[in-house]
């Protein structure tokens, strides 16, 4: 138990530091090379993203204490869920800015969602390498 406890918070602070920085360079290329329009997409990936890592986080901890053997099924289920909140996330967008200003965030957007993918497919492989081992 107490593993999951600290593996779950590492999660979400290797998530807070891979977004912030992401954020800066966000932000590095709004002021730094005079892009404009990126603050809105900035904002709604990073709320977008930490929710879903946040919460992702919190059902793999339940998940992980309670039901053990259904963890394939999660994360199939994630993976899933992640991709349609991304396309209502985007509709959203599309709905409120319009069509002109979509690339601005679909880039932004993209950037978050492809970084989010790798951190949960490294962390969670190498938590399953690790229980792995420690049932060898």
């Amino acid at each position: 138990m107490v593993d999951i406890h600290k593996e779950y918070r590492r999660y979400i602070k290797q998530s807070a530091i891979i977004f912030a920085i992401m954020a800066v360079i966000v932000l590095a290329l709004q002021f730094g090379a005079n892009i404009e329009g990126l603050i809105s997409p900035l904002i709604v990936s990073l709320v977008f993203s930490f929710g879903i890592e946040s919460v992702e986080a919190l059902v793999w901890r339940i998940v992980a204490e309670k039901h053990a053997d259904s963890l394939i099924n999660f994360f199939t289920a994630v993976s899933g869920f992640r991709m349609l909140l991304a396309l209502v996330a985007l509709t959203g967008c599309y709905l409120v800015v319009g069509r002109d200003a979509m690339l601005e965030y679909c880039l932004v957007f993209l950037a978050f969602y492809a970084a989010m993918l790798v951190h949960h497919s490294w962390f969670f492989s190498r938590v399953s390498h690790s229980h792995n081992d420690n049932e060898k």
